[in-house]
């Protein structure tokens, strides 16, 4: 059986699955995951599940919330990572056991009559409803609602039902909160897993009393400490007793109910999770309590209300609707779902590699929040972006440490995969070569204050990253006689070219933070001289280096082949031989698992093409037929091995005129997980491929762009598409954009009056006025 969705069950906001196969077990619970920033819980079954080893995997996660453990090296050189961070899978607060007599609810067993289980995603709810016989023939009616509050961070809560349909006899609904919990141990693929053995929670503090119970636990090396605490309710018109237990690392309560054939018996579970990152230890148990009650008090439906108001104003903004291609518009809403889910919003916490639906890349994150997933939220919730960069913020004094780790005497060098700001990456040519981090985080910043110009960011939070990013390359680089300002030794975002001089993504970025230090602090100084003052006395920031910024900006090495007309990746790239893709059989890809770095190294191949991600970013630095000629070059020798490749072709395809083929690239994007096209959507979401779905649309059939004040459009309509729009925030204004057969329209739903550009033609948006554009008008 193949894990795609079954096509008869799409539908534009919900995910279903009809039926229940071990096979797609565990893809199905990625996919069924839910979170609110801060909490995720993978889309487990409540009662367990007994399937064979892989086809499932129980978790559940804070976001920033990990242990550390001691990098081992076969040989050691000095600035090596030391210590590696993972991402805890922590206590199981979600359990809820069944038993019919002695017989357990257990989906592997007895049969199951019917069976339907929903990802809502305009509710941000999961719901299940199944009925299923016992192997001696007792049958139930099991509904499940469940969500992770995005109202209250530290909540979720689940309502679960059972009703006996054929008998009348003691049925036991068993909650419990277990602290068992492992996480994933690493294999043979460098994405999965972690290098933990066994547990690395050890129990502390563990109560039961009445309806109310929690397991209190502390990490073996950070000693962060974590509380998931429970309350329970029953409804039912039946008889019951009530019976509590603590045990090792686990509390249950136990309700033995007398039911009746065909009365619904109602479980209302509410579980927080708090920890010491946020808290005093001694307000742990208190704020646990706090949360569990006080949902309690208010109750499931009114937890399940705001949950739906929360997320009609989330899509209100942000959604995109497609006409033409169900599938398509399922798969975009899943994903802008899943980002809403994944996005760290206080400030402390970022958006994990694989958001907080599994343990792949242990919880890392990476360069990809700046370049994908914050201008996600950066055009329609803004205020979701600027918290993703305050956590940059938060970490900047160990970024600081790091660069004089690495030999630079001043600035800050931002880690390439982190939870909490030190370096994590064991593979130094692939991870702390990357260089290219530090601009991706000015880049962000330069586009945050582009959209929103929030001055108060900036002079807080902002400028001082700009200026230690832009010292960082002021001492990386070197000026070369006739060549100019290079930076040599590092590694850009395509993990299949290593340590070389000049990547052409690098030296770009580069340029574009230290011109914007230069163009920073002339704005301050003009602006808010005082706070300029202060943060150059802060940072020890002297004229000189000014001075500095602007000339390497200026003199910033481009590697070209002038003849013809193609720039290189870096210096040497097109001396190399071209990789074999001819007699490369499939199963050999991803080549990372199949070849020896070096092996890679020495050929022209690309993970995904660096400067391709460079003609969409900075499309201002180049011409039309500059763009063509090079995407022609590197799509023949890019594999997209990374998910971050496709949507990147698919919007610069749109850009130069290849409109199928943008649309082919949008196909593989826009449903990577619902239908696992890379095979390991188990180990979790692809959460930057997802934004990136979100950019094809926009950024590619829409022809958004942002350089500088100027915001303009350029649209196209895909063929098997009849109608879509978008809206995105802009200095203020929501801008509603629909595209049809018929033309573009622009709307101003919000804000004071605006000049856009369509294809090159100014266009006066006035406030909640609209332009319509028709076809061949552009």
């Amino acid at each position: 059986m193949t894990n795609k969705l079954n096509t008869n069950d799409c539908s534009e906001w919900n995910i279903v699955e009809s039926k229940f196969h071990i096979e797609s077990n565990a893809h199905y619970e990625t996919l069924f995951s839910l979170g609110n920033g801060y909490i995720g819980m993978r889309g487990t079954f409540e009662e367990g599940y007994n399937g064979p080893d892989g086809t499932g995997i129980e978790g559940n996660y804070i976001n920033g919330f990990y242990d550390s453990h001691v990098i081992k090296y076969g040989e050691v050189a000095y600035g090596y990572a030391k210590e590696g961070q993972t991402m805890l899978n922590v206590t199981n607060g979600k359990i809820i056991k069944v038993y019919l007599g002695e017989e357990e609810l257990d989906l592997t067993k007895g049969t199951i009559n019917e069976y339907e289980r929903v990802l809502r995603l305009k509710e941000g709810i999961l719901t299940r409803e199944l009925i299923w016989t016992s192997p001696k023939g007792k049958k139930i009616k099991v509904e499940s609602k469940r969500l992770v509050s995005f109202k209250h961070k530290n909540l979720a809560a689940i309502n679960y039902s059972v009703t006996a349909l054929n008998f009348e006899e003691e049925v036991k609904l068993v909650s419990v909160i277990d602290g068992n919990v492992t996480n994933m141990s690493t294999k043979d693929d460098p994405r999965v897993g972690s290098s933990f053995d066994g547990s690395v929670l050890t129990t502390e503090d563990i109560n039961i009393e009445d309806s109310f119970g929690f397991v209190g636990q502390r990490t073996k090396n950070t000693k962060f400490k974590v509380i998931c605490a429970m309350e329970n309710e029953i409804e039912t018109r039946n008889s019951y007793e009530i019976e509590n237990n603590k045990l090792d690392n686990r509390v249950e309560t136990i309700y033995k109910i007398q039911a009746k054939k065909d009365e619904k018996i109602t479980l209302n579970k509410y579980i927080s999770y708090v920890t010491s990152r946020d808290l005093k230890e001694e307000e742990l148990i208190p704020r646990a309590k706090e949360v569990v009650k006080r949902a309690k008090i208010d109750k499931f439906e009114r937890l399940l209300e705001d949950q739906i108001n929360y997320l009609e104003e989330y899509w209100y903004k942000a959604d995109v609707h497609i006409k033409g291609d169900e599938q398509l518009q399922q798969g975009l809403r899943f994903n802008m779902f899943h980002l809403l889910q994944s996005a760290g919003r206080d400030g402390k916490t970022n958006i994990a590699a694989k958001g907080l639906t599994g343990e792949g890349y242990e919880g890392h994150y990476f360069w990809d929040t700046e370049i994908y997933m914050l201008p996600f939220f950066l055009y329609h919730h803004p205020e979701i972006s600027r918290k993703l960069l305050e956590y940059r913020y938060s970490i900047l004094d160990k970024a600081r440490e790091r660069a004089r780790e690495m030999a630079h005497p001043t600035g800050a060098l931002f880690p390439w995969r982190t939870i909490a700001g030190e370096e994590c990456s064991a593979y130094y040519p692939a991870g702390t070569a990357q260089y290219h981090i530090n601009g991706d985080v000015a880049l962000a910043i330069k586009r945050y204050m582009d959209t929103t110009e929030d001055t108060e960011f900036l002079l807080k939070y902002g400028a001082e990253m700009i200026f230690e990013t832009a010292r960082l390359w002021a001492d990386l680089g070197t000026f070369i006689e006739k060549k100019g300002f290079c930076i040599n030794g590092v590694t850009g975002p395509d993990e299949y070219t290593a340590i070389v001089n000049n990547n052409i993504y690098t030296n770009l970025i580069a340029k574009v933070n230290l011109s914007y230090a230069n163009e920073v602090a002339t704005w301050i100084k003009e602006n808010e001289p005082k706070a300029y003052e202060e943060l150059a006395k802060k940072i020890d920031l002297k004229g000189g280096e000014l001075e500095l910024f602007k000339r390497a900006a200026d003199e910033m090495y481009v590697p070209c082949d002038k003849e013809r007309g193609l720039y290189a990746q870096d210096d040497n790239f097109f001396e190399r031989g071209v990789w074999d893709f001819e007699n490369t059989p499939k199963e050999k890809y991803p080549l990372l698992l199949h070849f020896h770095p070096l092996v890679i190294y020495r050929h022209q191949v690309c993970k995904q093409a660096d400067l391709v991600l460079a003609l969409f970013l900075l499309g201002e630095n180049f011409t039309l037929e500059e763009k063509k000629k090079n995407y022609d070059y590197y799509e023949k020798i890019t594999t997209h091995d990374s998910s971050l490749s496709t949507c990147i072709f698919s919007i610069m395809a749109s850009e130069i005129g290849y409109h199928e083929k943008a649309y082919d690239y949008f196909m593989k994007t826009a449903r990577m997980d619902l239908d696992d096209h890379k095979g390991n959507t188990t180990h979790g979401v692809h959460a930057a491929n997802m934004a990136g779905t979100w950019m094809s649309v926009v950024n590619g059939f829409g022809g958004l762009r942002v350089f500088g004040d100027n915001i303009s459009f350029k649209p196209c309509l895909p063929k098997k598409w009849d109608e879509y729009d978008f809206k995105v925030i802009h200095k203020g204004r929501l801008i509603h954009v629909l595209i049809n057969k018929n033309g573009t329209t622009y709307r101003l739903l919000e804000g004071e009056d605006i000049t856009i550009k369509h294809y090159d033609r100014h266009i006066l948006l006035k406030a909640k006025g609209e332009v319509k554009i028709g076809i061949g008008e552009n």
